[in-house]
């Protein structure tokens, strides 16, 4: 059954908020995007242990610089999902600020670093610190969901890329429908392990509706087909 994606890392030129008065650390993005470049490309280079060595710096530059922070910190990955998190922010009358995306950016370099390296507890830990800071980002919670993949915790998988298809179209414009169809492909596994053919195949044959040549999608029809033959 179909295994991890690189198109994954493609959310690293997510578009920018720019124009949203709460978000800022607009400077420490612009100072670290060239070494979060280049470890991002080390991890698509198939190299994660020089991009673990290479992001390590970048996360503790972000961190000093968000150290005095007090606020409510969220990581601002599109404008939807920052209005958003000001608007529960004023609803729960409580501070809050969004960063710029570059903090959230790296913590997944390093937590897809960590996956690739077989380091599944800490890069759990560290997606869930991501999914802390960007919430209603559609993209860590699958991959989030993913790490429980290998524990066959099926519910768990299920419950987290769910709660990523709901929120997809808060996404930039331009990556909603991969989003989408990022969380039913996870959703279609967990369901597809728990003998849940019906619904996975359903999930598999929308994310064919919106990419007719989804080759994972693709093959995870012809899995649930032949178990079904095998029943007979």
């Amino acid at each position: 059954m179909g295994g991890r994606t690189w198109i994954a890392l493609a959310l690293l030129i997510a578009a920018p908020t720019a124009g949203v008065a709460t978000q800022t650390g607009a400077d420490v993005d612009e100072a670290q995007k060239a070494s979060l470049d280049t470890a991002s490309r080390a991890l698509l280079d198939g190299h994660p242990d020089e991009a673990l060595t290479r992001i390590e710096p970048v996360i503790a530059a972000y961190r000093s610089a968000y150290a005095a922070e007090t606020r409510q910190t969220y990581c601002g990955m599109s404008t939807a999902q920052t209005l958003a998190y000001m608007a529960l922010a004023t609803s729960e009358k409580h501070d809050a600020v969004a960063l710029g995306p570059g903090y959230c950016e790296a913590l997944y370099v390093k937590g897809f670093a960590l996956v690739d390296l077989k380091r599944l507890p800490e890069a759990r830990a560290v997606y869930e610190q991501v999914v802390t800071l960007a919430p209603m980002h559609a993209h860590f919670l699958t991959e989030l969901g993913q790490t429980y993949r290998p524990d066959r915790n099926w519910p768990k998988m299920l419950d987290l890329c769910t709660k990523a298809a709901g929120l997809a179209d808060l996404a930039p414009p331009e990556k909603v429908a991969s989003e989408h169809s990022f969380a039913w492909r996870c959703m279609g596994y967990a369901l597809t392990e728990q003998g849940k053919y019906d619904e996975s195949e359903a999930l598999y044959r929308k994310c064919l509706e919106v990419d007719p040549n989804d080759a994972k999608a693709k093959s995870e029809l012809s899995y649930i087909a032949e178990q079904r033959r095998k029943k007979v």
